[in-house]
């Protein structure tokens, strides 16, 4: 379970937890949390929640990861986007952990003056939809099942927030 703070550096060194650098509760206006969120600073842990691929991470040098999920509403309906941030200990670790092609974006189309020093996303085929970008040590992931020009607005909001607290 995840316990969400009111940010800053909580490690005293000036740097922020993990956990941190998530979006906090209703931070972009209608999206709330839905359900607890986690944090694995372990292979152990994370393999707990990603099961199956975990391993991708691993191989990147994974030091650990913070997990929350959001609801919120898309063209009039229901939604859930999810927002995981791995620290990949160090940037050629991220930046491995961007091109591998396990992490499922294959194919994907740069994000262009995006979030991150590169971003890049996927669209499936009117299902689902799912944003990745990276800076410094961090690889962020985001994941909707549901796919139409205003989802991938808000997702571009999710990224651009958790990149600014990265920044």
């Amino acid at each position: 379970m995840l316990g969400l703070g009111c940010g800053g550096d909580s490690d005293g060194d000036g740097n922020l937890a993990i956990e941190d650098l998530l979006v906090r509760n209703n931070e972009i206006a209608g999206w709330t949390y839905s359900g607890a969120g986690w944090t694995a600073g372990s292979i152990s842990e994370l393999t707990i929640y990603i099961d199956g691929k975990a391993e991708v991470y691993e191989r990147h040098s994974f030091v650990e990861a913070a997990h929350q999920a959001y609801q919120g509403t898309i063209d009039a309906g229901t939604r859930t986007i999810d927002l995981t941030v791995f620290n990949q200990g160090n940037a050629a670790g991220a930046v491995d952990t961007f091109n591998d092609p396990d992490v499922g974006l294959s194919g994907a189309t740069p994000w262009n003056d995006g979030a991150g020093e590169a971003a890049h996303y996927v669209r499936y085929g009117g299902l689902s939809q799912a944003l990745a970008f990276y800076r410094g040590s961090y690889f962020v992931l985001l994941e909707v099942n549901f796919d139409t020009e205003e989802t991938l607005s808000i997702l571009e909001q999710f990224a651009m927030n958790v990149d600014g607290k990265i920044k």
